[in-house]
């Protein structure tokens, strides 16, 4: 336990670097190489202190059900259904703003909801199914608006707001759900 923190120490011989990860019950496990010095770690450990108490206290915050299937079982029940999801919503909202796409991705993503290519994909988390719709919506919004501005900018939020008024309110929600 390091300044109130308890975690647990995992030793990884492929591992390269420190990482912290905060599981959803709230554990925190250090991934470290094998030959770290326990002394360094501890020192990692103390400077991610403060976001590993808020990373905690999120998970804390978090719904029950606001915790998702992640297993490939899950997403291989589940994709076509995603799929058509999306695709509806897609149908309902890209006409509105007139950008075009080329391919459409569902897949079992660990961190995100959903991603727009360079190329003009668009990757959506098959999890979105999951979702209450108008969050849903708000992703498929987001990617689609990322077709027109690539990066978070007034711009971007301006684009948004015209299908999404409410946009920062959902993405207040948003948070509550972990891909």
């Amino acid at each position: 336990m390091e300044n109130g923190v308890k975690w647990t120490l995992k030793r990884n011989a492929r591992s390269r670097r420190l990482w912290v990860r905060v599981q959803r019950d709230g554990s925190v496990t250090v991934t470290a190489p094998v030959f770290a010095p326990f002394a360094v770690i501890e020192r990692f450990v103390r400077d991610k202190a403060e976001w590993i108490a808020r990373a905690v206290a999120k998970m804390g915050h978090c719904k029950d059900d606001a915790f998702l299937p992640r297993d490939r079982r899950s997403y291989l029940a589940h994709k076509e259904r995603a799929r058509a999801l999306v695709h509806v919503l897609l149908q309902r909202y890209a006409p509105r703003y007139g950008f075009a796409y080329k391919k459409v991705f569902i897949k079992n993503l660990r961190r995100n909801w959903g991603s727009c290519s360079e190329l003009r994909n668009l990757n959506f988390n098959y999890k979105l199914l999951f979702l209450p719709e108008r969050l849903a919506a708000y992703v498929v919004v987001h990617e689609l608006c990322h077709l027109a501005v690539f990066d978070h900018s007034s711009t971007f939020w301006e684009l948004v707001s015209r299908e999404m008024p409410e946009y920062k309110k959902i993405r207040q929600e948003m948070r509550k759900y972990h891909a």
